[in-house]
């Protein structure tokens, strides 16, 4: 089954994956407060919309993102994604190394929803159906 299109922004592409029963989150480019915000809000909204518990965030193809602890802090989205029935995200790293410890500090605010990090799509997403 083709993944289904839920939101598009210049910088990130949300789809349902039908066949897994998730939502892929593919980030692309530089990765600023602002657009972590508006990606973060499109991404609670799809999981508002879908109903999904699980979400696969694909930053393989960030260039570049440096959001430190107090930036996550003040978008603090991941409280709203777990009251949204989010449970688990497999979460797979950018290239880019400021963008790995850009997501090390976001994940170092979560307790819930389940967050764990990978350096291979592949993993992330057999870690995912496991869940």
């Amino acid at each position: 089954m083709p993944l289904r299109i839920l939101h598009e922004l210049p910088f990130l592409a949300i789809c349902y994956d039908p066949r897994h029963h998730w939502l892929l989150a593919e980030w692309h480019g530089s990765i600023s407060l602002a657009r972590a915000r508006e990606g973060g809000e499109a991404v609670l909204a799809c999981v508002r919309t879908a109903g999904s518990s699980k979400l696969l965030n694909d930053n393989r193809l960030v260039t570049d993102m440096w959001l430190e602890k107090p930036d996550w802090q003040q978008i603090s989205l991941f409280p709203h994604l777990y009251a949204a029935g989010l449970r688990y995200i497999a979460w797979v790293y950018s290239p880019n190394l400021y963008g790995r410890f850009s997501v090390d500090h976001a994940l170092d605010l979560v307790t819930h929803p389940v967050a764990r990090t990978f350096e291979d799509l592949d993993l992330a997403q057999q870690w995912l159906q496991h869940q």
